[in-house]
């Protein structure tokens, strides 16, 4: 096999542990819960994935891996620069617009300097402006910004260069927050070829050093698509099975759980908020635990929450927590998924779920279930 692209000094898998959360428990009692960092001299808890792994020296790059993320680099560049052009975002389309711009300016960092530590040549970006604003983690502008570029630059103010959805040419006569609604649909259509079928079988093709990294980026991809109001076509969940779906298990049964007890604490629009992560998130865990089979562990009997989770703010804390689980876990073993196209696309589909739900309580970030050093 080439030697692959790594660098381990740039980005890790999370370790987080599972109980952090919620802990199980075989009786009514609800034990006392701890979130709290282990401390100097103690040990970890033991359902915690092990350590982000220590920074390793680069190696050269040869081989297919260097191609693919030479095109992930200029797909990511290309995602950017049109996203980075999109105008008059207003409400929850600018926040889900403003984050996934962060997230894309981040991929297009890691992406390159991967690549530079793999000495490999990069092409100059074909928009140096918005390579400069993606190094500087230039954000979309609104409000006031978007008036006083507007009064300095005119011929700039008339939105995104790129065609609305409908192909109506009169575009001025179009309010600036629905073009660019219907900009960033069209954004999340473009989002959608990162997941098709054929893209998820390619990418289960890369090697074990770099799987993980470019796994978590189609996730983002995924999760783009669908705040931005598309659906993606998923195919049947197939994977991942065995002891990794186990695994899976641990963390989603208390998100389950815990979003019961959410939902049932609140009222009106608040619960159907977490009403609206629950189901999906309850289909998810049954699908989950027929493919782990035999490995699946039997549920316990309940689970113990954290103290004081009556008030509004608490609870969405408690579901912000409950959800950041998830998405390390998914990534923990995908490093073993090399050559499995079901466990990859699978990892995909869970990953790419969990970010969309999440994103009321958590931002999307560039690579979900991982941290990228120094971050």
């Amino acid at each position: 096999m080439a030697t692959a692209v790594t660098r381990r000094s740039v980005l890790a898998v999370i370790g987080v542990g599972l109980g952090a959360v919620l802990t199980g428990c075989d009786s009514a009692e609800e034990p006392t819960v701890s979130t709290a960092t282990p401390g100097p001299g103690q040990p970890p808890d033991p359902a915690e994935p092990n350590d982000p792994a220590e920074p390793s020296d680069p190696t050269a790059t040869t081989g297919a891996d260097a191609a693919v993320l030479l095109l992930a680099l200029e797909r990511t560049r290309t995602l950017s620069a049109r996203c980075r052009r999109i105008r008059g975002a207003t409400g929850r389309h600018q926040q889900a617009q403003e984050q996934v711009q962060l997230a894309l300016d981040e991929q297009v960092r890691v992406l390159t300097e991967v690549l530079e530590a793999g000495h490999v040549a990069l092409p100059e970006p074909s928009d140096p402006g918005d390579a400069a604003a993606a190094t500087s983690g230039g954000a979309p502008r609104s409000g006031a910004q978007e008036d006083a570029q507007a009064t300095a630059d005119p011929e700039d103010s008339a939105g995104s260069t790129d065609p609305p959805a409908d192909g109506d040419a009169a575009t001025a006569t179009v309010p600036a927050a629905e073009r660019a609604v219907a900009d960033l649909r069209a954004l999340g259509q473009d989002c959608l070829d990162d997941i098709t079928p054929a893209a998820l079988t390619a990418l289960s093709e890369v090697s074990a050093d770099n799987l993980p990294m470019l796994l978590s980026i189609a996730g983002q991809r995924g999760a783009t698509a669908s705040l931005f109001g598309q659906q993606p076509q998923w195919q049947k969940l197939s994977g991942p099975t065995g002891d990794p779906a186990a695994a899976l298990l641990d963390a989603y049964r208390p998100a389950v759980y815990g979003f019961e007890v959410l939902a049932a604490r609140s009222r009106g629009d608040e619960r159907t908020a977490y009403e609206a992560v629950l189901t999906p998130l309850r289909e998810v865990t049954r699908q989950i635990t027929q493919l782990a089979g035999d490995a699946a562990a039997p549920a316990p009997l309940g689970y113990g929450l954290p103290d004081g989770a009556a008030g509004q703010e608490r609870r969405a804390r408690l579901a912000s927590d409950l959800l950041a689980v998830l998405p390390p876990t998914i990534m923990a073993p995908t490093t073993g998924f090399a050559g499995d196209p079901a466990a990859v696309a699978g990892s995909v589909r869970l990953l790419a779920d969990v970010v969309r739900l999440a994103q009321p309580w958590r931002a999307v970030t560039g690579f979900p279930g991982m941290q990228v050093a120094g971050a």
